[in-house]
Parts: structure tokens; sequence; C-alpha cells
């Protein structure tokens, strides 16, 4: 009855409701990052908790100063001293509060991630148990940020306490955020950074949390969560410096378990990474149904390939997402292919194919930031010398140095007119070069050419 009450009463539904009007408004309404490969937030169940682990940057300061707003209840009503008067303990009508502020917040929280999960059947993506603890601990830091809300209301009954502490909220929140993106001026350290419950966004679809990152901010969270309860049924100095114990032993327990660098925040989820072979192809459970697609263009591809020294004998599927500064791996016995990034899973055999032999086997040595048109032509006259025919690469959506394609063509009748015995060495001294990244494989290619 109590807790009915409160649910009609309190903040509560309000809360939830802004939880989900946000986080829903950001996903559908703005063209985010959330939207753009190679994390796309409707292609993996896992994903998608993280995009919504990101958006408690902005979440987490709602909660909070719900909380806030709903703390200054009995002040702002006159009620304080009629209410310590009465014979039922303090914590009694707490738990009940807390309960519903702190649940109707966590609800909103997971009636985002079920949008996504639904968008995610939608789109056909892949399901894993691997969202379970990215979402788990989400509802954990909503709930410790709606309870750590009400004490600081309580404890601070003033008209300015709520949207002053939504403000500082933000502005750690924020901070902490920053210290786990790349490329970013971090003001605090990792390990500080990951007392919020934002996470870094996710680059690519094969990512999840470790463990030791869930462990440790599960016991963060709890601990803040079960200090925030304590204040706000405390009613007297000593009960209030008891019930930052478990603040400080959350802390304690969360701070070893936490990487200290970028690159441990988030790690290869192996389910999504698993191998699925069909031969000497491997595609990832992630994205094992374009498996029968690629099998016979492959084989095609490693059959044509065969004629250089040191051909490459498999096709795998590349795990890490391309970086925009950073080369993407090389090997001389595999080809790699991004479906992240290239978006291959709807390519036809030709267009695969094509992926295959696309500078003979050998990816790009520049991030796809940084492509230059040298790297680009060159991977493109090496995959023309199997096929017969000049075509954009189907990498970055096939439209990079369109504006080139007729000095390229120049290029290629230039290479096309050699002796078949030239081309091949020339092919296989542009390969070596791909593979080292020293040198200018254009250049190998057709000497002294235009650019």
């Amino acid at each position: 009855m109590i807790l009915r009450i409160e649910l009609r009463r309190s903040i509560a539904p309000w809360a939830g409701l802004a939880i989900l009007a946000v986080a829903l408004g950001f996903l559908f309404l703005l063209s985010g990052p959330w939207w753009k490969v190679p994390a796309p937030w409707t292609a993996h169940a896992t994903t998608t908790a993280l995009w919504v682990r990101f958006l408690l940057q902005l979440l987490w300061p709602i909660v909070v100063g719900a909380g806030a707003i709903q703390g200054m209840r009995d002040s702002r009503s006159g009620m304080v001293e009629l209410l310590t008067t009465t014979s039922r303990p303090g914590w009694h009508r707490a738990a009940r509060l807390a309960g519903a502020v702190g649940g109707l917040s966590a609800l909103g929280f997971l009636l985002v991630f079920t949008v996504g999960a639904v968008e995610v059947l939608v789109h056909d993506g892949f399901f894993s148990a691997g969202f379970v603890p990215v979402v788990l601990v989400g509802l954990l830091g909503v709930v410790a940020g709606s309870w750590l809300g009400l004490a600081v209301g309580r404890l601070l009954p003033h008209p300015l306490t709520a949207p002053g502490l939504a403000v500082v909220t933000l502005v750690l929140t924020t901070l902490c955020w920053m210290a786990l993106e790349p490329d970013l001026d971090p003001v605090l350290s990792v390990r500080a950074g990951l007392l919020a419950p934002a996470l870094a966004e996710p680059r690519g679809m094969m990512v999840t949390t470790p463990a030791s990152l869930d462990v440790g901010q599960a016991a963060w969270f709890l601990g803040l969560a079960a200090t925030g309860f304590l204040l706000l049924a405390a009613d007297s100095v000593r009960a209030r410096l008891l019930g930052l114990l478990p603040m400080v032993a959350g802390v304690a327990i969360a701070l070893p378990l936490f990487p200290a660098t970028q690159a441990g925040v988030l790690t290869t989820d192996t389910v999504a990474a698993e191998k699925v072979c069909d031969g000497p192809i491997c595609l990832t459970r992630l994205h094992a149904g374009s498996l029968a697609a690629l099998a016979t263009p492959g084989r095609e591809a490693l059959a044509l390939l065969a004629k250089l020294p040191g051909a490459p004998a498999r096709i795998e599927e590349r795990i890490t997402a391309s970086r925009p500064d950073v080369p993407p791996e090389r090997a001389a016995d595999v080809v790699y292919l991004d479906f992240q990034r290239d978006n291959l899973g709807t390519a036809d055999a030709p267009t695969l194919r094509l992926a295959v032999l696309a500078g003979a086997g050998v990816p790009s040595c520049a991030g796809w930031s940084r492509a230059t048109f040298p790297d680009q032509a060159a991977r493109m006259i090496t995959a023309a010398y199997f096929t017969g025919e000049l075509k954009l690469l189907p990498e970055y959506g096939g439209s990079w140095f369109r504006d080139k394609l007729g000095v390229a063509g120049q290029l290629w009748a230039t290479f096309r007119a050699l002796p078949p015995d030239i081309q091949l060495t020339r092919v296989a001294a542009a390969r070596q070069v791909l593979l080292t990244c020293q040198g200018d494989p254009l250049e190998k290619l057709v000497p002294g050419g235009p650019r």
C-alpha cells in the first residue's frame, strides 16, 4: 500500500519517463555515432547495451537530480518533526521511497535497452548473453545515482540543491567519460573515470566489458547505493558517518579491479568473435550468415592469388575494428576482410571477390581516415590484374577517390600494356610493399605515372 502511494505521489514515474524520453530522443532523432559503422546499435545486443551505457553520460545527471528533488519533499512540506515522532523506524519509509524512485528509474533505463533489443531483432542482429553484465551494472549505477540524489536532497533541502547537483554530476560524468575516450585530453585517470556508469563509445561490434570491470563497478555502485540509502534513513550524525563506510569499501574493492589504461576498458567479445569456418574461409559468429555467400568467390580469389610467390592460403574476418589513424593488421598467409566497416554482409559475389583480391590480398597501409590515392590506386590495379576490370574497392562504401577514377584508369591502361611476366613481377613487388608498409606500392606497379 505504502509503495503504491509513493509510486503515485513521488517523482518516480517522471524520473523513469525522463530517462526513456531523453535516451530514445537521442537514439532515434539525432544522427549520432550510434548509427555509424563499425558499431551500429541495431546489429548486436551487446553493442546496444554499450551504447545505452554511453548515454548514461546524460541520463545519470537526470537520475541524480530527480532523486534530489524527491529527497527534499519532507523538509519542504514541513513534516520532518512530525515524522520523527512516529514509532515506525525511519528506514521503513526510506525503503518505500527509495524502492519507488530507484525502481522506476531503473525501469526507464531497462526499457531503453529493451527498445534497442527489439531493433536488433528487427534487423536480424546477433544475440548472446554478453549484454547481461553490461545492462546489470548500468541498472546498479542508475539505482545508486537515484539513492544518492535522495540522500543529498534530504540532507541539503535547498531550492538550488537539485539543479546544482545535476550540473555537478553532469560535469563529473563528462570528465569521467573523457578519461575513457581515445584521442581526448583527459583530466582524470582511467580508474577514476570508471567510477561513473557511462562508458566510452564502442568502436566495433565485437567488444564488451571485461569481467574485472563488471565486478569492480558492481561493487562500487552497490557501495554507493548502500551509502545513499543509509544517509536517507539516518537520524543522527553518527549514523550518517557510518553510512559512508559502504561507499569507501566499494571504492577500495573497485579501484584495484579497474583497468589502468583505455585499452583495457573494452575487450573482445569472445562469443561474437568465435570463428566459424568453411575450409580455408573463416568468419566470426557475428557474421556467420555471410559465410555461404563468401565461400565460392573466396575460393576463386584464393585460386587467382595462388600464382603469386608466398600467396595467402586463408581468408579470415578481421575481429578488431579499423581505427581511423591505425593501419589494419596484415599477414602474408591470410587475407583479412573487414565486415564491420566495409559493409560486406550484403555484398554480392563479384564484390566479395574484389575485396579479397584488393592489394593482392593485403589491406591499405593507412588508417581509413588517412587513405592516399597512390595506396588505393595500387590496390585497385592489383585487383584489376586478376579480374581484368578496374573498379572502385568496396571498402569505405566504395566512394573514396571516385573523382580520381580517370587518373587511375590511365595508370591501369599503362600497366595493362606491359608483358604478362612483367605484370606478375610488379604485382608481387607491390604486394610486398603493402605487407611491409615500406615504400610506394603504386611506384612498383607504374613507375613515374601520374598521381
